[in-house]
């Protein structure tokens, strides 16, 4: 007779926890592997259709194994006991005391009767040792008491001292190539933690919580502890030699504090990754990469080491689909570099310059990048950063990536690289005209700039195309505003839909969906106490999108 099961390509938790070799677990890693662990246990406790109620009785660190993307399973039903379907809930009671002995519900052990709360007991232990990053039989609590954590778990916590328990790994300094962000528990994090912890731990049944009300705060647990950052540190020799020297041949554009390159860099990913990729001799995983290396150059005064802190903690605050995320940096003496994530593919400005490029979007895929890129900006208008809201500042299309998977991707902030006759009005056509006269930096400027991008999409063209320069100064913003209120909009309409206008409904708007688009278009560029939030925005692209795909689901 002979059972087959997956294969735990990971090994279990004990593995980890006493080998010296293995990866270092940073806190909100642990803390999802005690909610796998966590949704496991609720699993077999509630009754379902079909499914007898489960008590493990053997939970401990031996017992939870790791697949290939280190989702925690639990395993060995060997001493499990189920309730029939059609049984209340109730004690059971055995002659027999089995399970591992320092991960008992010691109530169980003097009494033998067990019951859910038995396995609670074993998982505070589990959540105990993945704390400590020691097994529960580990001489060091051994030595201190005969049972190991457990006691020792209650009596620190009852002191006041359960802070000495944490795993040191935590709090040790990344290597010379890795940065950690936030990878040690905070505060409240950890107090949520240990607390829920300990009452797992409670001597009696009756004072255990249920899994229910376990996985509710470890989940407060995780939400407490926020992101997990990993970033690589660059060494200036290798950025250096990457580029020749920050040589003109790899520059692709500047902004007020820096200069932008594209590069190939090899790139040391987390160190407690477990992605089978191959290992350099540093131990760390490694891959050649193309990225946007910011070579900050403004340090005047400090001004430059100001910025690119300010920069750094702003990058690694947030993270989204449609934003170009930071990958790692360099400070090294003087030398202050940023360098963000590969983005394949080309800007939006590249698109609207190229009449062959932009002409092959239909309206539906166009609706859906303007969604993507207001999705990116709504993320960074809904964070914050020491309490203080995040603006991107400079929206254009310049700074919107597009992959050839259709990934659109709201980039670094970087004056492209334009004709220098058009450099000035191609930063200044994006501006907020308000901001022009008050220098106060609100919400709404990235709304206007955002405006001015979607009729930029809605055009065809970028907003300072000599057609547009030539009739107003300003750019496309005016024109589409005028165009707009006096109802002729179908002027500045890209050729492409226009020709097709009325006759191809997968390339051409519907009017509804036009209609709505341009409603939402036009709002962003009034007047700043009049402009929409970017929840507004996101609601009314979703509009016009459907408004377009329900006529062609109607076609079908």
């Amino acid at each position: 007779m002979i059972l087959v099961y997956e294969f735990a390509f990971n090994g279990s938790l004990a593995d980890y926890l006493v080998r010296s070799d293995t990866p270092i677990l940073t806190w909100a890693q642990r803390l999802k592997i005690c909610l796998d662990i966590a949704e496991g246990i609720r699993y077999l406790h509630t009754d379902m259709e079909g499914k007898p109620r489960i008590i493990h009785r053997d939970i401990k660190s031996d017992n939870i194994l790791f697949d290939e993307n280190m989702n925690a399973k639990l395993a060995d039903f060997g001493l499990s006991k189920s309730h029939p379907t059609n049984q209340q809930p109730s004690t059971i009671h055995s002659k027999n005391i089995a399970g591992t002995e320092l991960y008992i519900d010691p109530e169980y052990s003097a009494t033998g009767k067990y019951k859910r709360e038995s396995d609670i007991y074993s998982f505070g232990v589990v959540l105990f040792e993945i704390l400590s990053g020691r097994v529960a039989y580990d001489s060091v609590y051994t030595k201190e008491n005969d049972l190991g954590l457990a006691p020792v778990a209650r009596r620190r916590f009852s002191e006041g001292t359960v802070k000495e328990l944490i795993d040191p790994k935590i709090i040790e300094e990344d290597d010379g190539r890795i940065f950690t962000l936030n990878r040690r528990p905070n505060q409240d994090s950890f107090n949520t933690f240990s607390k829920i912890a300990y009452r797992c731990l409670a001597e009696t049944q009756a004072k255990r919580p249920t899994i229910d009300v376990v996985i509710k705060e470890l989940q407060n647990a995780l939400k407490f502890q926020g992101e997990t950052t990993v970033l690589s540190r660059f060494r200036l020799s290798d950025i250096v030699s990457a580029t020749e020297n920050f040589a003109e041949t790899y520059f692709i554009g500047l902004d007020t504090i820096g200069t932008m390159y594209k590069a190939e860099l090899d790139f040391f990913g987390d160190n407690s990754s477990l992605a089978t990729k191959e290992k350099n001799n540093d131990e760390l995983f490694k891959n050649r990469v193309t990225v946007a290396i910011k070579h900050i150059t403004s340090k005047k005064g400090g001004q430059g080491k100001q910025e690119f802190f300010e920069e750094f903690e702003m990058r690694t605050s947030f993270k989204h689909p449609n934003i170009v995320s930071l990958l790692g940096f360099c400070d090294e003496g003087n030398e202050m570099i940023l360098v963000y994530e590969p983005v394949s593919g080309r800007s939006l400005d590249d698109y609207l310059k190229s009449v062959d490029q932009m002409g092959a979007f239909t309206w539906t895929q166009r609706l859906r990048v303007c969604l993507k890129i207001a999705h990116g900006l709504n993320h960074l208008h809904t964070k914050t950063v020491d309490t203080q809201r995040i603006l991107h500042i400079d929206i254009k299309s310049a700074n919107i990536l597009l992959d050839e998977k259709s990934g659109v991707k709201v980039a670094y902030s970087v004056i492209s690289k334009l004709n220098p006759s058009n450099q000035e009005s191609g930063v200044k056509v994006y501006e907020d005209p308000e901001y022009e006269k008050t220098g106060e930096l609100k919400r709404e400027y990235d709304v206007y700039s955002l405006g001015v991008v979607l009729f930029e999409i809605f055009c065809g063209r970028v907003a300072y195309d000599p057609v547009y320069i030539e009739e107003n100064d300003k750019g496309l913003a005016p024109i589409a505003r005028q165009c707009y209120n006096d109802g002729t909009v179908h002027r500045i309409i890209d050729p492409s839909l226009k020709e097709e206008l009325g006759e191809d409904i997968f390339t051409s708007p519907n009017n509804k969906s036009l209609s709505t688009f341009l409603r939402i278009a036009s709002q962003c560029l009034g007047e700043a106490v009049g402009r929409p939030t970017m929840e507004v925005v996101i609601m009314e692209l979703k509009s016009a999108l459907n408004f377009q795909v329900s006529l062609l689901y109607h076609y079908y």
